[in-house]
């Protein structure tokens, strides 16, 4: 049987041109489309490393915060620590000398640190719409590293919480049977615990954070220095370590 193609109505020159129009058109618009694709990611990118700067910037201040009162909780840990070893039995009323202002409560505490949440909501955002897959890898890892710290640091803010919350009674005056003291001071060197864990993180945020090398302006991290560093006097007084805060 022999076969043959129709031929085009206005011959196989014209058709092919026509053909060859089409396919300029299609690899036009794919062009255009990943032309488009870029500049999208090429955005997204920017977004969540503003982000990242932001969130980052706000954690390393926080674990800043932490370091300068570290005289303050550990001058404390030891204060109940010696008082607990020297009771007979009755016990006089010991709160921690906190001012007014954000830790205003009710009820007096017998030792307290900072209740932070360190934020992460974008870098929970560039996981989630695909942002990490357009950066380069190096720094994917080192972000998840120093986000996995600050979630680990948001983590022991909340066992910290607990620990002093079991020290409250220690802020009454009451009668401290053997068994009681004992549990005061397991729940006292679990705040020590938790307090020496924090401090080491903090130093590691701030390390990590450094290493990124995001550029904060040297103005605003000494401004916001000073401004931690008062707050903190305010509240506890002069035990607030007048550190130096070094972002890189």
């Amino acid at each position: 049987m022999h076969f043959q193609l129709p031929e085009p109505t206005h011959g196989w020159p014209s058709f092919a041109g026509e053909v060859a129009i089409v396919v300029i058109g299609v690899l036009i618009a794919l062009g255009a489309q990943s032309l488009a694709e870029r500049w999208h990611w090429s955005g997204e990118v920017r977004i969540a490393n503003d982000g990242f700067r932001e969130e980052l910037g706000t954690g390393a201040g926080m674990a800043f915060e932490r370091l300068i009162i570290q005289p303050c909780l550990r001058g404390r840990i030891r204060e109940l620590s010696s008082l607990l070893a020297q009771s007979d039995g009755a016990w006089k009323a010991s709160p921690m000398a906190v001012a007014s202002g954000p830790y205003s409560n009710v009820m007096p505490v017998a030792y307290r640190g900072p209740t932070r949440l360190l934020p992460t909501d974008r870098w929970k955002n560039a996981i989630a719409n695909g942002t990490l897959n357009h950066l380069p890898s190096d720094r994917v890892r080192e972000l998840s590293s120093l986000y996995g710290q600050i979630s680990q640091f948001s983590d022991l803010h909340g066992e910290e919480a607990k620990a002093a919350a079991r020290l409250t009674p220690l802020a009454f005056d009451r009668q401290l049977d053997a068994g009681s003291r004992t549990n005061m001071l397991a729940s006292l060197v679990e705040a020590d615990r938790i307090n020496s864990l924090m401090a080491i993180q903090a130093n590691q945020i701030m390390e990590a954070v450094r290493a990124l090398g995001l550029r904060f302006p040297k103005a605003e991290v000494e401004e916001r220095r000073r401004q931690v560093v008062a707050d903190q006097r305010a509240l506890r007084g002069s035990c607030v370590a007048n550190l130096q805060l070094d972002l890189g």
